[in-house]
């Protein structure tokens, strides 16, 4: 089930029931192969763009927009997609792609299939009157709620009065900007820089080292890497203890999980780390965080996110406030992070890693940033 939102502009009145509007993108789908991308013409000098990837519609698809907006959207797409194995089948008007073997498809030709259309449905889900029944019983608490509570605000007027007047005269003392050893971000290594130290060591991993699996590379802000091997049927800690310093050096020595079942090989790298010489100015309000939340929307990544207290104990028994919001974060992404936080395509302004995991799940690299 996908739920979604979708804005009407036209004022056309339409016919009741449930099934009106459907997916273009739902719609077309069956009649596309399974690696493909296609731009469409539209009305008033408007393209739509869609694209299929392992046979699923790529999250950088179904994009309607003018020329410019289209081939930024087909540039990102093929800049994140691999290429399949048996090459992209490309739909476009004559001319579009010119460096390109494309077939000029009708739109109107996607949609003969009723399977596709009926799959494609959009059901309502907003219903104007119970929001409006809802809204009636909330107004409703709420004027009782406050009728409650106005003796009780009108006893405590006096000493908050008397309380205010002595913050604010405080508050008059301390409008300087914090410090930056205040600032968290400050002393932690920009998040580009990060990732590309972490992703040119593990990029370098063996995937195996005496016949042992890898497993994870987890990469923290402190400047070390620690890569996790597997052991294979047949295989014994001494082939791997031997094995390692022939690869990364003598001085690069195994750790097992031994008393215990022996089973796991670890070792740690360093990474070339520093944070800034100055931190840099966050954005404006939440927009780094509807900015991050959209991104991983887009790309359908999995994000976690908890609020941190934004207070710190300046001087014995006075705590301040400070003017910025902390968060803690997980990203889960089976895109390599380092291309997909690159500066050109990310403002990560106020964004810090404490950790980059990278796991190998089912042939497949999977990346956790926290």
């Amino acid at each position: 089930t996908l739920l979604g939102t979708v804005t009407l502009t036209d004022k056309t009145r339409r016919k009741g029931g449930r099934h009106t509007l459907a997916s273009m993108a739902l719609a077309v789908l069956p009649a596309l192969p399974e690696a493909c991308y296609g731009v469409f013409p539209l009305p008033n000098e408007q393209y739509w763009f869609v694209a299929v990837s392992d046979g699923m519609l790529s999250p950088f698809g179904d994009i309607v927009g003018d020329e410019a907006a289209i081939r930024i959207a087909v540039s990102n797409f093929l800049q994140i997609t691999a290429d399949p194995a048996a090459g992209w089948t490309v739909y476009a008007p004559s001319g579009f792609f010119p460096d390109k073997d494309t077939e000029d498809k009708a739109l109107s030709i996607l949609f003969d299939s009723k399977v596709g259309l009926r799959r494609a449905r959009l059901s309502k889900t907003h219903n104007p009157q119970v929001l409006w029944l809802w809204g009636v019983a909330v107004v409703a608490l709420g004027v009782g709620y406050a009728s409650y509570s106005v003796w009780q605000t009108q006893q405590e007027n006096a000493r908050i009065a008397a309380a205010q007047a002595a913050l604010m005269a405080r508050q008059q003392l301390e409008q300087q900007a914090p410090a930056d050893n205040l600032k968290p971000w400050a002393m932690q290594p920009r998040f580009p820089s990060m990732l590309s130290a972490c992703s040119s060591v593990w990029k370098e991993a063996q995937i195996s080292i005496a016949g042992w699996v890898f497993n994870t590379a987890t990469c923290d802000d402190h400047g070390k890497i620690t890569l996790h091997y597997t052991l294979p049927n047949g295989g014994t800690v001494g082939d791997f203890a031997s094995r390692l310093p022939v690869l990364y050096g003598s001085d690069i020595q195994p750790v097992f999980n031994i008393p215990g079942s022996a089973d796991d090989a670890s070792f740690a790298l360093a990474v070339s780390l520093s944070p800034p010489e100055h931190p840099e100015a966050l954005l404006p309000g939440s927009q780094q965080i509807q900015h991050l939340t959209s991104y991983a929307q887009r790309i359908n990544a999995r994000l976690r996110l908890s609020e941190m207290d934004a207070s710190t104990q300046l001087t014995q028994g006075d705590v301040k406030n400070l003017p910025w919001r902390t968060y803690n974060f997980t990203f889960i992404t089976d895109i390599p992070p380092d291309r997909l936080f690159a500066p050109t395509r990310f403002n990560s302004s106020g964004i810090r890693a404490s950790s980059i995991t990278t796991t190998l799940k089912n042939n497949r690299l999977e990346y956790t940033i926290e």
